[in-house]
């Protein structure tokens, strides 16, 4: 056990050892057993211990340079060796290593002398490899570095710390760093020994005489110490000197963090903010960046001139001499040299190639790929061969050159090569081309081979080659000496090309004799040699050489003398010598062509670039494609397209990519097809969807069986893009482009020369007016071609898409693995990483929306949920919209001829933090589309299809941007038609965008006046076509301004040609960069301004896209599009509404409670509504603050604000309504009162005389010594005499003959004859049958119809069924409130009825006769009349003097007995005073509680704490939970009411579950209430006991008593006049006494409310929530489900959650007993009709043109699974069938897939779909649910 905690600590130790390798990018795999080998490491906590040795023995591991810095952060090393140690060499606590002893300089110099001999005999030994002789370099190394140690640890011991300083700072400056570029062989070594030396001699010779002296010596000496070997080695160009001058220069332009290769892709893409020009160097390299990627060619002469810096001045000073005049002509010269400027200094302007390569030396490999693809574009030259300024090692970028495309057409020959040649389009460093390399033998002040190079490349029109007279350029340049670049000259297939066929031009930069291995190269790889040569008389022997060697050599060679005019004819073939001087330009340059061509002709060497690899791996050049992550790329890549070949070109898709092809577009139009359901022969429209749900998923099935297990084409991709570092991912990327742009490129442009050949007979045909089966036969091998051309064209995308496709089968098939879920994550990365991911399948015309949404919630998971800033491009093909994205933000779209794009692909691009701020997002995404008005898709669904498309794209965009080639309105007509209607249907969904125009193509537009006709004219276009579209889209608007804010003046812009001159030699026009930075700036500054709102984060933009898609699956967009992001804000807030209206609700419920108490202890007789209002106030300007700060500081404000007034209107209306309620009930209150006063004061005056008699007959038998039954018998015999006495006095009651009075009434109303006896005859307890034979009658028009149909018959009865419903509740209710009975009963019931009657639609075919309304009345009178006698008793009885003095016996017997056995004064009164308090406190305390509980649901029950919407899912669950027809029954009957029943049932499920929720509730307000009752006894026993104003005190304390219970209980003060004559004159121990009788009442009330139930309440808790959640109860007039909005009133169109099979409310097909199946929610996607009432057909997509009754509904097309009530009428099939009188047969047959729906799967739907998905559950929630199903199976609901 021991020994395994022991092993599992040791893994642990090295697990977190191994994370702080990978910490810093170090593989743990290859380091982790290093430093535990060689260091003995085990554990983190070591590396705090080691020393700078130590990292020397692991420096020697290194693998790639980033390692070592890596290390030294690991290992807290610092830059450079003596800048690490110098406190450990002056603090140091632990010895530096002792080997190799070194104690004095003479020991030091000796073992670099020895260091030094080694490297050399090393280096010079035939057969030394390099790897031996880097390893002899890095273990001399070591030596040097610990010989340095040894002497500093020496010195430091004898304090010698001149010496220390001088050996520590000339070490520095000899190279020692931690980073060592210099081996110690290097001359560097003997100049650090040579140095030292000197300096340690001079040190010591001035220290004898001053020891200050000697330190300003050695400072001196480190200061100026120059190694000789870079004053005198003349065979390295790139020189420490030059080094350090680099390193000043990368410092100059801000780059020294980038350097080496640190600079990535994320620099050149992210959108920073910039000004308009630099202002400083450091600005510089991010210009031209910037510039560069908007394909600026101008961005070569990118320099920066500030003028406040005297150094960077661009005036030539001249020096002035006061007052002195030139007189003579010599003194005029002499005052002209004086006044020649100062040569030009390093400190003037970086040389703008010095910037471009510094550049290039801190970019990686990808940034260069980038960098050198825009140069390419831009016709500018490349680096072929780049010295590095660190390492003196030259690199060959090829990986960097791998992405350059060119085109050209060669020059067709007569003759038997007729046609052999054409057109050329591929990656340029595969091409096979001649290369013809330019050099420089000497300097020439007069010639420059650059611009010899330019005039050969475009007849000096465009600068390919940087010269000396470019603008920018300095005589002084750093980076340039030694670099090879490269140019190609392309033909366009003209006869005034240069030469026929594509050449790659080479120009060595500096003098050829100080760069031989770059010379030699070229002379390998070249066809012909250039070579400039100067100075030829004068020339030293290596030039000489140079100049023999390549006269010698077997290549050609031009030789251009610059000093010579003429030369001698009759030269070799081989070689040609041409003389400049003097020569013109124009003969000079035709010469110098015409020979170039001719040796080419004679020269069939031919090298790619990809070929010249090899050669360079010879001569030791660095190549960036060896590296080890491009090269396991590589292969990969290769290993995968070799798998491709193993098919036929045009096969691959359909054998290696199975899930996309013919099944996929199978599937893309069954999709499609179930968004426009049709009926079918005789079955329903639920059985056509059920038939293209089984196809769909047969589909599935096939793609499943073809493509898994998957092949190893994808299994390999998949799995390389899942295991591999990013940098090997992007690496592998690049190169599948590249095999797989090389593997169909030839075939396809063979395959378009066949079609081109084909296509040309055809029209010679058609030309020629032949018409035979041989062109139809033509023709169909044309078609054919053109299907092949389409499938063999394959690209990353393709493989891509497959993953995507995999992904949705799996999702479907619900076979989902690990590693198959993560692929979207693939997707993520590569966006992340800048590159374009498909969005909408170009090839089916389909987006794919769970690959998609998996896409985002990838992106959100690695970013955050960012905002994004959308931009889209829409226009025709090929007017070149993606090269306008790609110039604008960098961008790696496609770009070519015909149909580049397919589709619409997206890419993200990061905003800079600080321009986040200023434009409120964090990214853009930017989204590039096909060309609309493709000829490929010519067709008659071309114009759907490009609706669609322009649809979406404008939908999802911020912004788009509408492109336009040329200003011919013709041409431009097609475009704005189509975005004309797609920003139509967005204003009609209330959705914003914006556009902007760019006319491309335009020309110079010198002034903007020149572009007002233009403008004008697109402004009368946009509003013609917007009057079509509106017409079309069924809207009223005149203008494209009344569609979107559009600004003819600034939201057009125009754009220059792309190219200056013809391609494919023309750079980019400068003007169209300036245009596309000026369109840039705009669409920022758009952006800018747009509200916040439009503003999507990557979540919200996840469920637009699949809005707008889902929407446009459906043939009508407006009207299917459902905008859920609007949806879920406005849920939000109803919620919020919600909250609201409790908190005012509750408010006034305790305003009321509090006013009724006043008013029934009669200290309020008049209530205004100001005062009620005044009650109210705080809490209501609360709530509106509330209010005003939500819609003005939610996140989704914008959204919001459509909401705000009638939101505020809402909330007022409903203040209005509770203040109306508030003040009606105590007006009602009050009257009440007043009457009960007049009873009260009769009432009083009996007992006042009832209690003397008590008391003056407990007096004479206060002697008397009597047990309890004399007693009790005397009082009765007295009681009974005064109770006779009282009633003689008092007036006989009133009574009323309320059978009588409903007689008279009935008779009045109906005033039928013979009613009278009709009504007698009715018997009592009779009920009432609707019958719709006897109680219906047709309307005139409708007489024709054979019968009334079931759903007409079931809402009659739903009629009747509510006015029962409404007069018994209104009976209740006034039982209740203990009213007596009133004639005007009678009246409200029959008003009832009436209105039940009018409620029948105006428009209904039948509706209820007379007889209806008698036989309904009849019943409800007699019905009601029992009930209102048992009113009238029960009101006679409580305020009968008699009977009231008869229930008050006991307090008056008890009052009496205490009396008698002799009890104070005081105890009478306190038993007395809590017999009053006793019913008080109990009705407070029940009426306290119900608002209580209410409360207490409303904030812990999830059902409640949402909106309707929310509530209505939970009673829906609660239905499929309880499994009872009967249940469901009710709720589809009867909704309104079932709502109150489940909340009363959830009320009592919750108080009443055995935990003793209801006694815990009764309990707080007991003791709530009863310590207020305490305190009033308390402040009224304080407030009297010292007064001595009054005699009474006991009248006093009741006052006061009184007063201060006024709001808590109801306590008349008028109730308590009898206690008033108690003798209490001990106020104090009147309140003790009270004390101990409120506790003994409060125990006996706590023993009541342990038994008591809701039946006791008089307000029920349950009706509280149903007034809070009434909401609209507005039924669908196809299914009758309820509009499920929580506003009352609500604006705009009502709505459900699920909508209802047709059946459940009675509807048949005509003429059978079938009942319909169909869900509405179906039928309105569809093109069947319905009408109502005999009236005329409507089809179901326009069924709001029925009327009312639909108009104000909003009905969604939804092609969801709707499982719920398909569960539910499978499984209640038979119940439903005995209900509606109907059968499931025929069209109304229940689709099998129904059948299938468990009740698990329904509540998983119920569960998906909930409106408040915030709302978590808790440990509560769960409990609360499960008690209340418990409950609610004990309980009989409905």
């Amino acid at each position: 056990m021991a020994l395994q905690q022991d092993t599992q600590e040791r893994d642990g130790k090295a697990q977190l050892l191994a994370e702080e390798l990978e910490k810093e990018g170090l593989d743990a795999g290859y380091w982790l057993p290093k430093m535990m080998q060689i260091l003995g490491i085990k554990c983190r906590e070591a590396l705090q211990h080691l020393e700078y040795e130590d990292y020397l023995q692991l420096e020697c591991e290194v693998r790639h340079p980033w390692e070592k810095k890596a290390l030294r952060k690991l290992l807290n090393m610092r830059d450079k060796v003596p800048s690490i140690n110098v406190e450990r060499i002056i603090h140091a606590e632990q010895p530096l290593p002792t080997s190799p002893k070194v104690t004095h300089l003479e020991g030091l110099i000796k073992t670099l002398q020895q260091v030094k001999e080694h490297i050399n005999a090393f280096t010079d030994a035939s057969g030394s490899s390099a790897s031996a002789v880097h390893e002899a370099q890095k273990k001399a190394t070591l030596t040097s570095s610990l010989a340095i140690y040894s002497l500093l640890q020496s010195l430091q011991d004898w304090v010698q710390k001149d010496m220390e300083l001088l050996v520590l700072l000339i070490a520095t400056c000899a190279g020692y760093q931690v980073e060592i570029s210099i081996p110690p062989g290097h001359p560097e070594n003997q100049d650090m020994a040579k140095e030292t030396e000197l300096a340690r001699e001079d040190s010591v010779n001035l220290k004898e005489q001053d020891a200050n002296r000697a330190e300003a010596s050695i400072l001196q000496t480190v200061l100026t110490v120059t190694p000789e070997s870079q004053e005198l080695s003349s065979e390295s160009s790139l020189t420490d000197g030059s080094k350090q001058e680099f390193l000043q220069l990368l410092k100059r332009l801000g780059l020294q963090s980038h350097y080496p290769r640190k600079m990535g892709m994320g620099d050149f893409h992210t959108i920073n903010k910039t000004s308009p020009q630099p202002s400083q160097d450091t600005e510089l390299p991010g210009y031209f960046l910037q510039r560069l990627l908007t394909m600026d060619c101008q961005v070569r002469y990118l320099t920066c001139r500030n003028d406040s810096n005297p150094k960077h001045a661009t005036v030539p000073q001249t020096t002035v001499k006061k007052h002195q005049h030139s007189d003579t002509f010599e003194e005029f010269f002499d005052d002209l040299e004086d006044a020649a400027p100062e040569c030009a200094s390093r400190d003037g302007h970086v040389h703008p190639m010095d910037l471009q390569m510094a550049i290039f030396h801190c970019a990686d490999d990808f940034l260069r790929q980038t960098l050198a693809t825009k140069l390419a574009f831009c016709q500018l030259a490349l680096p072929l061969l780049v010295p590095n300024p660190c390492t003196s090692r030259i690199e060959f970028p090829l990986y960097a050159l791998s992405q350059i495309q060119r085109s050209w057409k060669e020059t067709e020959k007569s003759g038997k090569q007729a046609g052999a040649k054409g057109y050329n389009n591929k990656l340029i460093f595969q091409a096979q081309t001649p290369i013809v390399s330019f050099f420089r033998i000497g300097s020439s002040a007069s010639s420059s081979k650059s611009q010899l190079l330019n005039a050969l490349l475009s007849r000096r029109k465009h600068d390919t080659f940087f010269h000396r007279h470019c603008r920018g350029s300095t005589r002084e340049r750093l980076l340039m000496e030694g670099v090879v670049e490269i140019a190609w000259y392309c033909p366009r297939g003209s006869p005034d090309d240069t030469f026929e066929c594509c050449v790659a031009f080479c120009n060595l930069h500096g003098d050829a004799r100080d760069h031989g291995a770059q010379l030699q190269f070229l002379q390998e790889i070249s066809a012909v040699s250039v070579a400039l040569v100067s100075d030829l008389e004068h020339m030293d022997s290596r030039g000489k050489e140079l100049l023999q060697g390549l006269l010698q050599s077997e290549r050609p060679l031009i030789c251009l003398l610059t000093e010579k005019e003429n030369v001698a004819a009759g030269q070799a073939s081989r070689t040609v010598t041409i003389g400049m001087k003097n020569r013109n330009e124009a003969e000079l340059m035709e010469q110098l062509t015409k020979t170039i061509g001719n040796l080419l002709k004679g020269s069939n060497v031919h090298f790619s670039l990809d070929a010249c690899v090899d050669k360079a791996r010879q001569h030791g050049f660095v190549v960036d494609a060896d590296q080890a992550a491009c090269v396991t790329a590589k292969a990969k890549a290769k290993e995968l397209v070799d798998l491709l070949k193993t098919e036929k070109l045009s096969e691959i898709k359909s054998q290696l990519l199975p899930l996309q092809g013919k099944l996929w577009n199978q599937w893309c139009k069954k999709v499609k097809e179930i968004t426009r359901l049709q009926e079918r022969r005789n079955k329903s429209i639920e059985h056509h969807r059920r038939q293209i749900e089984y196809e769909k998923k047969a589909v599935r099935r096939k793609q499943f069986e073809q493509a898994f297990p998957l092949n190893s084409l994808m299994k390999s991709f998949i799995g390389f893009l899942q295991t591999q570092p990013a940098d090997t991912k992007k690496y592998f990327l690049q190169w599948m482009k590249v095999f797989m742009e090389e593997l169909s490129s030839s075939c396809i442009e063979e395959l378009w020369k066949d079609y081109h050949k084909l296509w040309t007979k055809i029209l010679a045909r058609e030309k020629s007016k032949e018409k035979s089966s041989i062109t139809a036969q033509l023709v169909s091998r044309l078609d054919a071609l053109s299907d092949e051309i389409k499938d063999s064209s394959i690209g990353l995308e393709h493989l891509l898409r497959e993953a995507g496709q995999i992904y949705e089968a799996l999702e479907l098939m619900n076979s989902k693995t690990e590693s198959f879920v993560k692929l979207p994550e693939i997707a993520a990365e590569l966006m992340v990483l800048g590159y374009p991911v498909e969005l909408m399948d170009g090839d089916a015309s389909y987006l794919p929306l769970r690959w998609v949404e998996a896409i985002f919630d990838s992106l959100i998971e690695r970013l955050g949920d960012k905002r994004v800033f959308v931009l889209s491009v829409l226009g025709i093909q090929s007017t070149g919209k993606s090269t306008l994205l790609n110039a604008m933000f960098g961008l790696q779209f496609n770009v070519s001829a015909g149909r580049c794009t397919r589709g619409a692909f997206m890419q993200l691009i990061p905003v800079g933090e600080e321009l986040q701020q200023d434009l409120g997002f964090d990214f853009v995404l930017v989204i590039d589309t096909e060309g609309l008005r493709a000829i490929e898709v010519a067709n008659k669904q071309s114009l759907s299809h490009d609706n669609e498309l322009a649809t979406f794209v404008i939908g999802v965009g911020n912004m788009t941007v509408i492109n336009v080639f040329g200003e011919n309105l013709s041409e431009m007509q097609d475009v704005l038609q189509i975005a004309v209607q797609a920003f139509l249907r967005m204003k009609k969904v209330n959705l914003s965008p914006s556009c902007l125009f760019v006319h491309q193509n335009v020309g110079e537009a010198s002034a903007k006046e020149q572009n007002m006709e233009g403008q004008r004219r697109l402004q009368e276009k946009l509003d013609e076509m917007t009057v079509v579209a509106a017409q079309q889209e069924f809207c009223d608007v005149s203008s494209f301004s009344d569609v979107i804010g559009f600004d003819v003046n600034t939201h057009i812009h125009y754009f220059a040609h792309l190219w200056e001159g013809n391609p494919p030699m023309a750079p980019p026009n400068p003007t169209y960069s300036q245009n596309v930075q000026q369109l840039k700036s705009k669409i920022f500054q758009a952006a800018k301004k747009q509200s916040q709102h439009s503003i999507l984060r990557l979540s919200s933009l996840k469920v637009r896209i699949g809005d707008l898609w889902n929407a446009l699956l459906n043939e009508n967009f407006v009207f299917s599009f459902k905008n859920s992001l609007e949806i879920a804000v406005y849920r939000k807030l109803e919620s919020a509404f919600s909250q609201w209206t409790w908190r005012l609700r509750s408010h006034i419920l305790d305003v009321q409670m509090r006013l009724d108490n006043k008013i029934r202890n009669g200290d309020l007789q008049n209530v205004s509504r100001e005062q009620i209002e005044g009650l109210v106030k705080e809490t209501s300007d609360a709530i509106e603050k509330e209010v005003e700060k939500y819609f003005r500081e939610d996140k989704d404000c914008e959204t919001l604000v459509q909401w705000k007034s009638s939101t505020e209107l809402k909330l007022k209306e409903l203040k209005e309504t509770l203040l109306h309620e508030t003040k009606k009930k105590c007006d009602y209150l009050i009257e009440l009162q007043k009457e009960q006063r007049k009873l009260d004061a009769r009432k009083l005056e009996y007992e006042d005389e009832l209690l003397r008699r008590s008391r003056e007959l407990a007096v004479t038998r206060i002697r008397m010594i009597l047990d309890s039954v004399p007693l009790r018998d005397t009082f009765t015999s007295v009681w009974n005499q005064w109770i006779a006495e009282v009633s003689h006095a008092a007036p006989p009651p009133e009574r009323v003959d309320i059978d009588a009075q409903i007689e008279d009434v009935l008779l009045e109303y109906f005033k039928e004859p013979g009613f009278y006896a009709r009504i007698r005859s009715f018997p009592k307890g009779r009920g009432f049958s609707f019958d719709k034979e006897k109680h219906v009658f047709k309307k005139a028009h409708c007489d024709s119809l054979p019968q009334i149909s079931d759903s007409e018959v079931i809402n009659l009865q739903h009629i009747t069924e509510n006015i029962i419903v409404c007069v018994r509740a209104n009976i209740d209710k006034k039982e209740q409130e203990k009213h007596d009975y009133s004639q005007n009963f009678i009246h409200e019931i029959l008003n009832e009825v009436q209105k039940g009657v009018n409620s029948v639609p105006s428009n209904a075919k039948c509706t209820f006769n007379r007889e209806y309304s008698i036989d309904l009345s009849l019943y409800l009178c007699k019905m009601a009349a029992e009930r209102f006698k048992a009113m009238h008793e029960a009101f006679q009885k409580a305020n009968d003097p008699a009977e009231y003095l008869s229930s008050k016996r006991k307090d008056f017997f008890q009052c009496f007995q205490i009396s008698c056995q002799g009890a104070t004064s005081i105890i009478i009164f306190v038993v007395l005073l809590c017999d009053k308090i006793e019913p008080a406190l109990r009705r407070a305390v029940y009426e306290r509680t119900a608002k209580d509980i209410a409360e207490d649901m409303q904030g812990k029950f999830p059902d409640f704490q949402g909106n309707r919407a929310n509530l209505e899912v939970y009673i829906l669950r609660y239905l499929a939970e309880q499994e009872n027809f009967e249940y469901f029954k009710q709720y589809l009957k009867f909704p309104k009411e079932f709502f109150q029943k489940y909340l009363e049932t959830r009320v009592e499920s919750y108080c009443l579950d055995g935990s003793r929720r209801l006694e815990k509730f009764l309990d707080s307000s007991l003791h709530l209430l009863y310590g207020n009752i305490l305190s009033a006894v308390s402040s009224s026993t304080q407030s009297i006991k010292d007064r001595k104003d009054r005699e009474n005190k006991v009248s006093l304390w009741l006052d006061e008593f009184c007063r201060e219970l006024t709001e808590v209980i109801s306590l008349p003060r008028s109730d308590l006049k009898g206690l008033e004559h108690q003798e209490v004159t001990d106020i104090e121990f009147l309140s003790s006494a009270m004390v101990e009788a409120l506790a003994a009442l409060r125990d006996r009330l706590k023993k009541e409310f342990a038994g008591a139930d809701l039946s006791s309440f008089s307000r029920q808790p349950h009706t509280i929530l149903a007034e809070q959640f009434s909401g609209c109860w507005a039924q669908c007039p196809f299914c009758r489900a309820v509009c499920t909005n929580t506003m009352q009133g609500h604006d705009g169109d009502h709505q459900v959650i699920f909508h209802r099979p047709r059946a459940l409310m009675g509807a048949k097909w005509d003429g059978t007993d079938h009942l319909v199946v169909d869900i509405c929610s179906s039928l309105v996607a569809t093109n069947l009709e319905f009408r109502f009432h005999n009236g005329k057909w409507i089809p179901y997509k326009r069924y709001r043109d029925a009327g009312p009754a639909c108009s104000t509904w909003k009905i969604l097309p939804d092609s969801s699974m709707q499982a719920y009530w398909k569960w539910f009428v499978s499984h209640f099939r038979t119940q439903l069938e005995a209900l509606c009188n109907g059968k499931f047969q025929g069209k109304g047959e229940i689709p099998e897939a129904w059948q299938r729906i468990t009740k698990k799967g329904a509540l998983s739907e119920l569960t998906s779909v909930r409106p408040h998905p915030s709302e978590g559950r808790t440990t509560r929630d769960l409990q609360v649910r499960r008690i209340f199903l418990e409950t609610s199976k004990r309980m009989q609901l409905p």
